[in-house]
């Protein structure tokens, strides 16, 4: 995984550029933005999945109550509105899981790791009083070699029995694939929700930049 390093908080009136992942990482990692799933926004959502963070808000203060801060002083208006961004991501971007996925990252201050390291381990493991040991297993049994005759005791012909130690490839291609896959998504929810703000243009304190993180960081040199 890698380690983001978040923004402060925005002072003065002057909006400030950010991209849109350090902006996630500093709503819900330093103002400590709280998702809030409200079925009411479905209603409000077009496009993208976008629903006016303004209106979503101003529908809060009607009722009279805000988004869930948790327990602390209240975040930053802005945090809310990336919040809120967020609880609408649509289905095809993975909605609500990948909504809950992208707040786990941010407050970790990380990004989704796609790279899987491989390894060969035994199929099965045991114990003696010297510690763990890879069991082994009969290949002439298994299936996978065949029997050996040998002369024994008086000339009797006899089985030579073969032993070998089954494993398992930690890491193969599709692991590999499963976790590219799981960055892809991440990363297309991520530009989704960048164009939300960059649409609904509400933020006070901060503007949305195009800056993304590497869409494929593995065909990086």
């Amino acid at each position: 995984m890698i380690a983001l390093r978040e923004p402060l908080r925005p002072m003065g009136r002057d909006r400030r550029a950010i991209g849109v992942w350090p902006l996630i990482v500093w709503a819900f990692k330093r103002e400590a933005a709280q998702l809030d799933f409200d079925d009411d926004r479905a209603e409000l959502s077009q496009g993208f999945g976008y629903a006016s963070a303004t209106a979503i808000i101003a529908q809060h203060e009607m009722l009279g109550c805000r988004i869930d801060g948790g327990g602390r002083s209240d975040p930053h208006p802005d945090a809310d509105i990336v919040a809120s961004a967020l609880a609408v991501l649509p289905e095809g971007c993975g909605g609500r899981r990948m909504a809950i996925t992208m707040v786990e990252h941010a407050r970790a201050d990380t990004m989704p790791g796609w790279h899987v390291a491989t390894s060969i381990q035994p199929v099965r493991w045991d114990r003696n009083p010297h510690g763990r040991y890879a069991m082994t297993a009969d290949a002439v049994a298994d299936g996978v070699a065949v029997p050996a005759m040998v002369s024994g005791w008086r000339g009797r012909l006899q089985r030579q029995e073969g032993r070998y130690c089954p494993v398992v490839v930690m890491g193969g291609p599709s692991e590999v694939a499963a976790r590219r896959r799981d960055y892809l998504r991440w990363w297309s929810a991520l530009l989704d929700v960048r164009t939300s703000l960059q649409l609904g243009n509400d933020l006070s304190a901060w503007v949305v930049t195009d800056d993304m993180p590497p869409m494929q960081p593995w065909e990086r040199g």
